[in-house]
């Protein structure tokens, strides 16, 4: 009896192997065609070519990575076209769990895969096919099942740069810890999106100085500007005094305030440490109904000749944090 349960539990197992190996490199993303770079507020249409070389699994799932600015969850339409049939898909709830890890699908994503090139301010929105299609037997590396996945997404408000990802995975058996029933794929060139006022947002770039200390704001609260001078070693390490130069971009233009003033003058808190507290409707002189996209800020001394602004040489950039 002991020798029956055994050889059942090592059956058990070498099925278990089997069905690893077979889904094992079950997608491939062969190619994706997505633009060098869009106009804010324009719909891109990206289309990513995929093969499956397995036949276990029917429920196709398809990850998206796109700047949290572009609320890409409300703007984003998916659907697909393949060798054994068509169909389109639909977004999956933040919260609805995969059928391995019993984990949501976007967190995981998340920390499996991370957002690439980009330093963060980035999501990933994951999306199920409607309908399941079963590739056919005898589905494998040499007869896989061709397709294409169509996105259509509405890029943010705001200039801005970033790389894309992509991943692809299966409903019924969820998301395996060794992602051997899984794909991803980032866009190695990034996109650039042009055409408001100011600065694009480098997501591609290094990290940003955090100038605001605040998780969440907008240029209607009252925030208070940090400039430590020992960081990056600037120039200004034991300047006596440092002010603020900076330019409130609008839709319209920019509005920008560059003096040697009290207005300006920064509170010394700590050894080459500074801050400055405003409310930027009243700063910058803002008429009620208009609003501020982007604030662009250097630093200076009292001369207004020794300037700090970000390793790249451009100004620092702040952006309103509503997410």
């Amino acid at each position: 009896m002991q020798n029956l349960l055994d050889f059942r539990v090592y059956k058990s197992f070498l099925l278990l192997i089997c069905l690893i190996y077979i889904l094992a490199g079950c997608f491939e993303i062969v190619m994706v065609n997505q633009p060098a770079s869009a106009t804010v507020g324009e719909e891109i249409t990206i289309t990513v070519d995929a093969k499956v070389t397995g036949k276990e699994g029917s429920t196709l799932i398809f990850g998206f990575c796109a700047p949290r600015a572009w609320k890409a969850r409300e703007n984003t339409r998916v659907s697909f076209v393949s060798s054994i049939g068509n169909g389109t898909m639909s977004l999956i709830e933040p919260t609805e769990v995969d059928a391995d890890n019993k984990l949501p699908w976007a967190e995981q994503i998340t920390d499996r895969v991370g957002f690439g090139g980009n330093y963060g301010e980035m999501e990933w929105i994951v999306f199920k096919a409607d309908m399941d299609l079963i590739p056919p037997d005898g589905t494998d590396e040499d007869n896989p099942v061709a397709g294409t996945i169509t996105v259509k997404t509405k890029v943010g408000p705001s200039n801005m740069i970033t790389q894309l990802g992509y991943f692809l995975g299966e409903a019924l058996w969820g998301y395996f810890d060794d992602g051997s029933n899984s794909t991803y794929f980032f866009e190695q060139t990034c996109l650039e999106v042009s055409g408001a006022a100011g600065q694009a947002q480098d997501l591609c770039g290094p990290a940003p100085r955090r100038l605001v200390g605040l998780e969440t704001y907008t240029f209607n609260d009252l925030i208070t500007i940090t400039f430590d001078a020992m960081e990056d070693n600037t120039s200004l390490i034991g300047a006596n005094s440092v002010f603020l130069c900076s330019t409130a971009i609008q839709d319209a233009g920019g509005i920008e305030i560059c003096e040697q003033t009290s207005r300006t003058e920064m509170k010394r808190i700590g050894p080459d440490l500074w801050q400055l507290t405003m409310w930027p409707p009243s700063f910058y002189n803002i008429d009620d109904g208009n609003s501020i996209n982007e604030l662009l800020i250097n630093f200076r001394d009292a001369s207004g000749q020794v300037v700090v602004k970000n390793v790249s040489g451009n100004d620092f950039q702040v952006l309103p944090k509503c997410f």
